[in-house]
């Protein structure tokens, strides 16, 4: 039987807070150099405010965070004063920036040999509502996946059951052989298990009791990576 593995990226194989926090700061300091001011005028909380409007008036966009952060740039740019066209080749210059910073992430223990012991039995991809890249060389991660299902570009974001299909279709198995790793309740293990497919929670150092209201559990529970290879045996008995 030829099984797919997937896994959610953010607090998943690395911490995702630290990532965002380095790469707000780079904005600042990106902005800044360019438009003095403009990071006092529109600092964070201001941004979280243009944000909330974006969404208000494009509430589809809400899926693709890639998407709104670039809206966002250009109104906060429209509004420090910029003509529409140079604040839309502007914003698109600091995303791709805020991109780049994005990909900067320090893995937890473990997730290469991990990775590597489980290439070695098992088709992997990766399916994350983020817009980070796991091919990308900041990341070091691509030689290990075959394909990589993001929510900013496919449409669609977990916990939807489509976006478990695409990944099954795309590696040409039946959801029933798809078992998926992440560490939301929602997203992953109800999103996985709703589909089809079956789920193990990654709930690092067992930190969290898993909550009365959020539905059925997954099919396995980890507290560390180095655990995967043995649980994902178990489920295939």
């Amino acid at each position: 039987m030829s099984i797919l593995i997937t896994f959610d990226l953010d607090n998943t194989l690395w911490d995702v807070a630290p990532v965002i926090m380095r790469a707000e700061y780079a904005m600042e300091s990106w902005f800044e150099e360019r438009f003095p001011g403009f990071s006092l005028q529109y600092s964070l909380l201001a941004r979280e405010e243009l944000k909330g409007q974006v969404l208000s008036k494009n509430p589809e966009m809400a899926f693709n965070l890639t998407a709104i952060r670039l809206a966002v740039y250009k109104l906060a740019l429209k509004q420090f004063g910029l003509p529409s066209e140079e604040a839309e080749s502007v914003a698109g210059a600091a995303l791709a920036h805020f991109c780049e910073w994005r990909q900067k992430v320090d893995l937890y223990p473990h997730v290469v040999d991990v990775l590597e012991a489980l290439s070695q039995d098992y088709a992997l991809a990766v399916i994350t509502n983020g817009n980070a890249d796991v091919f990308h060389p900041y990341v070091g991660l691509g030689q290990y996946f075959d394909f990589a299902v993001r929510a900013d570009q496919v449409g669609v974001a977990k916990p939807a059951v489509d976006v478990f299909s695409m990944a099954a279709k795309k590696a040409g198995v039946d959801l029933s052989e798809l078992i998926h790793i992440g560490d939301h309740p929602m997203d992953d293990v109800f999103g996985a298990s709703n589909a089809g497919a079956k789920s193990i929670w990654f709930n690092r150092h067992g930190a969290q009791r898993w909550g009365d209201d959020w539905g059925a559990r997954s099919h396995a529970e980890i507290h560390s990576l180095l655990e995967l290879p043995t649980v994902i045996r178990s489920l295939m008995l």
